[in-house]
């Protein structure tokens, strides 16, 4: 570790040491044609037989979503938030009970896991467990026959059609997931049902490739009840459907739209048949998952409750998500054997394309495509991390969309482009991956011009140089890919995503095709308010002529996670700490993970103490430093004001040379009211002096909560200095070098919920840059020369001070009961301690 950034570590540390279900049949086996699970109300289902005699309808299930992927309710400007709660229309979340103790008499075989987080008098919210689903998709003028088409498909699975003959239990409930037709007389109809727990490690391999098992991450759902034979899952479901959308819509609660996805769950309690008056039927409404979550609290939305469901609002629970682990997910067993041609359609622009079968490849679902119109906006995120490029991205893409005009109902996939570094121009150090993500859609030339890229703010950070050189400079490598289909959703799956680019990859490679090998594309065409039967693809660009191979490093199928997407507790909020009390008013110049932030903080006004007397313990110098400016707000001042303390304080520390470590001297400075900002009150007290930042400035921000003891302020200052390290392609730029480290705290230390933060300065934007670029002089010379010039005199150090302890100051001007002082140009290493909140306290009583 680097020396310096241990005795930064070390230092903080000493300060924080002064101072922490649902019913279905029966598990056993039925006989084939006595399952009454689909449509009991005339036992149709059952009299079908084989699928194959339908008609042409019955294709490979490929009809997409009309909304797209994060755009809608993973970014939450398309989200249906208001801010009013089901409370305000007289639904309370309180004395009405949940449909799940009904429920509970129907589910006597194998059930998906939920919990009912809370519930109306009208409908639940409950988050069900990640699991693995048999699915299957039709499509067909009629939602009633597209689910029996659909079910018949899933029975003959069950009952042993698939090639290890197994016979399995039925489970419950049958999920049928559609959508009103928009552009098209048929519906998109997939029926689903939970896979057996005892077969998740290893699936029976479906015989029909229109049956697929996907993961379906764990997801919460607006659940209401209705009542009505199982037959009846056509107009009947569809009419409840729209009531509980307009329902939802009354409420106010946050959804995806009145036509996005709806899901028909039907559970009956004996498998006597369709005279049997026990039916139990819910329809299921997307709310929310992991990913969308991570979008909201990405962009700090969730602390104001934005895309929440109302009776989850300042809910902890909302914030802990839990996944399948990822050597438990049957990689093989998820993959398609079969591509869908229908996962785009209107009012999605879809790109056109001629594609072909690779010849040489024995995967009928590896391609080579040829794209005619494509046209795609793309942003490069600042991260190292295949999870925080997809949650970081959609923001800013969508703001271009509503810059220019461009509906977000033309974009057709997500593409997230993962990029190898090249260390011979990027350097060995830092990120092993960088990331492109674009919004693609047809309606393009063919042209270079089709791929804009957002440009970052090059005044603070800019691309990696491997981006740049990706395709020689040009935005895009050609219009040729291979393409191979696969299922699932992306972000919950990475080592689906591996193992199927490196088992595309090394069939191409063996068939002697030449590609782009440093980089692949994963592109998503479904919204994440569908659960089932996704369509997914990997992208890699084709080398036709085997011309583009030179200085491109061999991609390694691993994809890096952030620290956060396996945290199970919500993200730090603010909440009201700045309403209650004043703050500096910072703005966000820019998002990174894991609580990282680069701030903006204007040119501001401060008020600081020195403890110049020598001190053996922190404390003693702390409380040196703090009790001249207490006595300062509370009107030891020549205007006699009196003032409340503002948050955060901040605090910089000095210790003595080695030998003599009992010399501890400390400045703490407090954010000068805004009232006070042009006028301050003159300090009358010698060891206060005000300070001015007058440029605006730039800080790294990491926050933490919880209680600073010395293991988490250690935890914190090096998961962000690390962080920051693997950031310097994008042309970070900060240092520790002794005194540009700073911590603040909010809250009483005592709090276990208390709220800190670390601040690095950015080196590029620090408040003397413009100042320091006005000559080449030495800074010490100028500091002379200006002593010399304005006749200042200098004020006496302490005895044991010396120059890296304390700073040269003088003494501009003399008056009768107070002096001007100048501090020279320097950089705080800022701390918090326990001593400082007591002494807070006591003056905020």
């Amino acid at each position: 570790m680097n020396p310096r950034l241990v005795w930064a570590i070390f230092l903080l540390v000493l300060v924080a040491v002064s101072h922490a279900v649902h019913p279905g049949h029966d598990s056993g086996e039925h006989d084939d044609h006595s399952h009454s699970h689909g449509d009991t109300g005339n036992n149709e289902h059952h009299d079908h037989g084989d699928h194959s005699h339908s008609d042409h309808h019955d294709d490979d299930g490929g009809h997409s979503s009309k909304e797209h992927d994060e755009h809608k309710h993973g970014d939450h400007d398309s989200h249906q938030d208001h801010e009013h709660g089901p409370d305000e229309h007289g639904d309370s979340h309180e004395g009405h009970d949940s449909h799940e103790s009904e429920l509970k008499e129907f589910c006597r075989g194998e059930c998906p896991e939920f919990e009912v987080l809370c519930h109306t008098h009208d409908y639940d919210v409950r988050r069900y467990k990640s699991a693995l689903w048999i699915s299957t998709t039709v499509s067909d003028p009629s939602l009633y026959q597209g689910h029996v088409r659909g079910w018949n498909r899933l029975h003959k699975y069950i009952r042993g059609g698939n090639k290890e003959g197994v016979k399995m239990p039925y489970t419950a409930p049958l999920v049928t997931q559609t959508r009103q037709p928009q552009e098209s007389p048929f519906h998109e109809v997939t029926v689903s049902m939970p896979l057996p727990k005892d077969m998740a490690k290893n699936p029976p391999t479906p015989n029909d490739p229109h049956v697929v098992i996907d993961l379906v991450p764990e997801s919460i759902m607006y659940v209401k009840k209705f009542r009505g034979r199982a037959a009846r899952v056509g107009f009947v479901a569809e009419r409840e459907a729209k009531k509980f959308f307009t329902l939802l819509d009354h409420h106010h609660e946050p959804f995806h739209g009145m036509n996005d996805y709806f899901y028909i769950a039907q559970y009956d309690s004996s498998r006597s048949g369709s005279s049997d008056p026990k039916m139990y039927n819910e329809i299921w409404v997307f709310a929310i998952n992991e990913r969308t979550f991570k979008w909201l609290e990405f962009n700090d939305l969730v602390g104001h409750g934005e895309g929440l469901p109302h009776c989850l609002h300042h809910d902890d629970r909302i914030g802990s998500w839990h996944k399948m682990d990822q050597a438990d997910i049957p990689v093989e067993a998820l993959a398609r054997r079969q591509c869908s041609e229908t996962y785009c359609e209107a009012p999605k622009k879809c790109p056109k394309y001629s594609a072909k079968v690779v010849k040489e490849v024995d995967d009928e679902t590896i391609t080579i495509r040829e794209e005619k119109d494509l046209k795609a906006v793309g942003v490069v995120p600042l991260t190292c991390n295949y999870d925080t490029a997809m949650h970081s991205t959609p923001g800013p893409l969508m703001q271009y969309l509503n810059k220019t005009g461009i509906p977000l109902s033309d974009v057709a996939a997500t593409m997230t482009a993962i990029v190898e570094k090249r260390d011979d121009i990027d350097g060995k150090e830092g990120c092993g991956k960088f990331y492109k993500v674009y919004f693609g859609m047809g309606g393009g030339s063919g042209k270079p011009e089709d791929d804009y890229t957002l440009d970052l703010n090059e005044d603070l950070f800019h691309a990696p140089k491997t981006i740049k050189a990706l395709h020689g400079g040009e935005a895009t490598g050609g219009n040729n890919y291979y393409i191979k289909c696969f299922g699932g959703n992306a972000y919950y799956e990475p080592t689906t995503v591996t193992a199927t680019s490196k088992m595309t990859m090394e069939k191409l490679r063996d068939a002697k095709k030449c590609m782009l090998e440093d980089h692949l594309t994963v592109i998503e065409y479904h919204s994440q308010s569908r659960l089932f039967d996704r369509f997914n693809e990997i992208n890699i660009d084709a080398d036709l002529d085997c011309s583009d191979q030179e200085g491109r490093p061999e991609f390694t199928f691993h994809l890096p996670l952030s620290k956060s997407y396996n945290r199970d507790e919500a993200k730090p909020v603010f909440g009201d700490r700045c309403t209650k009390y004043e703050c500096p008013e910072m703005s966000i110049a820019m998002r990174f993970e894991n609580n990282l932030r680069l701030m903006k903080h204007p040119a501001a006004k401060w008020v600081c103490s020195n403890s110049t007397d020598v001190s053996c313990s922190y404390e003693q110098a702390w409380e040196k430093a703090l009790q001249p400016i207490l006595s300062y707000i509370n009107g030891k001042n020549e205007d006699n004001v009196r003032m409340d303390m503002t948050r955060p304080l901040y605090g910089q520390g000095h210790t003595g040379e080695k030998g003599n470590e009992c010399v501890k001297t400390f400045t703490l400075c407090m954010y000068m009211p805004k009232e006070y900002t042009e006028n301050p009150p003159k300090p009358i007290d010698d060891n206060i002096g005000l300070r001015s930042g007058d440029k605006e400035s730039y800080w790294f921000q990491s926050v933490f909560v919880g209680q600073p003891t010395s293991e988490r302020m250690h935890k914190s200052l090096t998961d962000m200095t690390e962080q920051l390290d693997a950031l310097k392609p994008f042309g970070v730029d900060y240092s520790i070098d002794g005194q540009e480290l700073w911590f603040g705290g909010y809250d009483d230390p005592d709090d276990e919920q208390g709220l800190y933060e670390i601040i690095v300065v950015d080196q590029q934007h620090i408040y003397w840059k413009a100042e320091e670029a006005e000559g080449e002089e030495d800074e010490e010379e100028t500091e002379e020369t200006d002593k010399h010039e304005h006749d200042w005199v200098d004020l006496p150090k302490p005895t044991g001070c010396n120059d890296e302890t304390c700073l040269e100051i003088h003494v501009t001007k003399e008056h009768d009961d107070f002096m001007e002082i100048h501090f020279p140009k320097s950089k705080f290493f800022l701390m918090f301690s326990k001593m400082v909140y007591s002494q807070i306290k006591v003056h905020l009583r």
